[in-house]
């Protein structure tokens, strides 16, 4: 269960009321721009397309799938991301949420897929992987194949806490595609029909900021691909101070954290504090506060040392007021 079946599921007036469900950056937003540079530029809203699940799956490679541990064949291919705002200054702390299918154009986690498979369950070729402090991260996956009626790409999200900025896709050059489809590993399919030119997301054979570089990798037999995303209106995985006149609870920091960070809350009057972490299943994991606080700022330091990598939410009960965020283990 994903955190927004977990809301779902319980409602609000139990747990379900533990975060706000993401929103997002408008398509207009992110189209409405000057062009600044030939690389500064806002990434345009694609489709998010009808595979998408959120396995909160926090991991570099995405090949294997980790219910029954097989790894996905393909060529390697090594992805850098890059995330920049419109003055091409990197954006570190945000999460980059990647999914493709596989060289059979196969998607996990779904029914119906070619051949008449059922991929329910599975979790292949997705991650989320966080930006450092030059605005990249890496994936190490096999180049995509191919469905009717599409060019070859790969799916993603730019996120940040309970905002995502940018749902978008990016292809590949057509030629890589041909050479790769012409490899023994892909040949049995034959080659893809649709282009980029052709292709409905993209719609010209050199879209802006819709195409990966390619590079062979003499050592791997496959690809290097770098990648910019250019999102705006996010300074990190943080949020401003809050107003010290009202109920407030903070971001934790450092976040993403390994294994102690912090959380902060601000009472206008003293109350009776009840602030608990729990798991993405809504599965209590700690109580970190339960009693009467005075008025003021308080700051609490959680130890994750006995827990498992990924997304925890911490939820805040202070008389009537209640606040959930969401905070990022990496081991």
């Amino acid at each position: 269960m994903n955190r927004r079946n977990l809301l779902k599921g319980l409602g609000l007036a139990g747990l379900g009321s533990l975060f706000t469900l993401p929103k997002t950056v408008s398509a207009e937003e992110n189209i409405k721009i000057t062009q600044r540079s030939s690389t500064c530029f806002l990434t345009p809203q694609e489709t998010e397309g009808p595979f998408y699940f959120d396995p909160d799956l926090v991991r570099q490679n995405i090949r294997e799938d980790t219910s029954t541990h097989v790894v996905k064949t393909g060529l390697p291919l090594n992805m850098l991301v890059t995330v920049i705002d419109t003055n091409c200054a990197p954006i570190p702390n945000v999460l980059v949420d990647i999914w493709h299918c596989d060289k059979d154009g196969a998607y996990s986690g779904y029914a119906g897929q070619p051949g008449g498979i059922s991929t329910v369950g599975q979790n292949f070729l997705r991650g989320i992987q966080v930006t450092d402090e030059n605005g990249q991260c890496s994936f190490t996956t096999i180049y995509p194949g191919w469905y009717p009626g599409r060019v070859t790409h790969v799916h993603f999200k730019v996120r940040l806490n309970s905002t995502t900025y940018v749902t978008s896709q990016f292809a590949f050059p057509d030629s890589t595609n041909t050479a790769v489809y012409n490899t023994p590993l892909y040949s049995g399919r034959g080659q893809n029909s649709t282009t980029n030119a052709t292709d409905f997301a993209f719609q010209n054979s050199n879209p802006q900021g819709q195409i990966m570089n390619t590079t062979p990798n003499g050592t791997t037999g496959g690809y290097d691909g770098t990648y910019t995303i250019g999102i705006t209106g996010v300074t990190g995985y943080g949020e401003p101070n809050e107003s010290p006149e009202k109920f407030s609870l903070r971001q934790n920091y450092p976040n993403p954290f390994n294994p102690l960070t912090t959380i902060e809350y601000y009472l206008p009057v003293s109350s009776h504090v009840l602030l608990t972490v729990y798991d993405i299943f809504g599965k209590e994991i700690v109580t970190l506060v339960n009693g009467k606080h005075p008025q003021g700022f308080h700051e609490i330091k959680f130890d994750a040392s006995n827990l498992n990598s990924g997304f925890y939410l911490y939820k805040l009960v202070a008389g009537e007021f209640v606040d959930v965020k969401e905070m990022l283990f990496i081991k």
